[in-house]
């Protein structure tokens, strides 16, 4: 309970309005008592008007009491944290997706380029419902798709993605991991990035200490299950801070790399957006429609 705190401590001023109920009620029962002194007690009930002299919980007091319970409810008390709800509707992925000439090699059946993006279209299906985002870079960083939960529109985005239609041969990781960064940045929603690639180029890795990317990356490594991991890449993840997952045969790269995307996303989500103080005010509703009740009953307002 050290962290118990009101969520909206101004409805307090509500309770203003009710120490003046309180008040009027207080006089008027001050100038029954003055009459006591002259009436006989069993006189003066049937002698006040509006009043009901033998009823111990009257309407004014339970009101007075919904009024407390409400306002109690209205200010928010919390000391607990909770997930925001939706958080994982808000969860969002950058791929970033290599397309040079390199890719074109057949190491890997039918292609680099188009194992990837075989590789892509398992990916959506197994984040479905998820945001996605892609950007594809060569010598130069191009955005293709902004975020957005349609599978079907990334999927058709990639199928015609060649080198051919890149406007300069090279390398321009860092280039397409700042366009990224700001994808995610400009939707307002944590998230995280994946490299679809089969080299990193030394000259990328030299500028990555100086890039400060702040969001979790992933490496997915194009490259035949024989051959080594590039060494480019294994210098970008280390500068990075980021996981390498080989290409497989199967679904298990794919599997891994979503995974590892939702724990980014929750572990980034938990420090910023993600989580919300529990608003307890809620757990007084019932109490207040139960008093309420009261106004039902038989010969509670009218004798």
């Amino acid at each position: 309970m050290s962290e118990f705190h009101l969520l909206r401590p101004y409805w307090l001023l509500s309770l203003l309005p009710l120490m003046l109920v309180c008040w009027a009620i207080w006089r008027r029962q001050d100038s029954h008592a003055r009459l006591r002194k002259v009436i006989s007690p069993h006189l003066l009930e049937h002698l006040v008007v509006g009043e009901q002299r033998t009823r111990r919980l009257r309407p004014v007091s339970m009101l007075i009491l919904i009024w407390i319970v409400t306002v109690i409810a209205l200010t928010g008390p919390t000391w607990q944290r909770e997930a925001a709800p939706f958080t994982d509707d808000d969860a969002g992925l950058v791929v970033l997706l290599k397309v040079t000439a390199t890719m074109k090699a057949t190491d890997i059946q039918p292609s680099r380029l188009q194992r990837a993006k075989h590789k892509l279209h398992d990916l959506l299906q197994q984040r479905k419902g998820t945001s996605t985002g892609l950007v594809v870079y060569s010598g130069s960083a191009h955005l293709v798709m902004p975020l957005t939960r349609d599978d079907r529109i990334v999927s058709a985005m990639i199928e015609d993605l060649t080198p051919e239609l890149m406007p300069a041969e090279g390398d321009a990781l860092v280039a397409a991991l700042k366009l990224a960064e700001g994808m995610l940045e400009q939707a307002g929603v944590p998230g995280s990035l994946l490299v679809m690639a089969d080299n990193v180029a030394p000259s990328q890795v030299e500028r990555l200490s100086a890039a400060r990317i702040n969001v979790p990356v992933q490496f997915l490594a194009l490259s035949a299950s024989s051959a080594p991991i590039d060494a480019g890449m294994e210098d970008a993840a280390a500068a990075l801070g980021a996981p390498v997952t080989r290409i497989s045969v199967d679904d298990k790269d794919v599997e891994r790399i979503a995974q590892r995307a939702q724990s980014s996303f929750k572990a980034v989500a938990g420090m910023s957006s993600g989580e919300r103080w529990r608003d307890a005010g809620y757990a007084l509703l019932p109490l207040i429609a139960l008093l309420s009740l009261m106004w039902s009953r038989k010969g509670w307002l009218i004798r």
